[in-house]
């Protein structure tokens, strides 16, 4: 597990989110600080390759009521702060 999110707001597609992490965080925190980076640049050769990188980690976001697993299309996290689309 890589963190925790608490849904704050749902702007369709996106769903926005406060994010707490957790133990997993250091293995893929670098992922999300390079498509952080990559989207403040405005390079999109570099936000492909990033947002690439992300998507290959195929996370599965699980609600905490309810058994369905949400595979999310996009995801960015950027340290408190998260949003993800599905």
């Amino acid at each position: 597990m890589i963190g925790t999110l608490f849904c704050i707001e749902i702007d369709q597609p996106w769903f926005r989110c406060e994010f707490a992490l957790a133990e997993g965080w250091g293995k893929v925190g670098d992922l999300f600080a390079a498509q952080a980076a990559a989207t403040d640049s405005g390079d999109q050769e570099a936000l492909m390759h990033a947002i690439g990188a992300v998507r290959n980690l195929e996370l599965n976001l699980h609600p905490q009521e309810g058994d369905e697993i949400i595979k999310p299309i996009m995801i960015q996290i950027r340290g408190d702060r998260a949003n993800f689309r599905y």
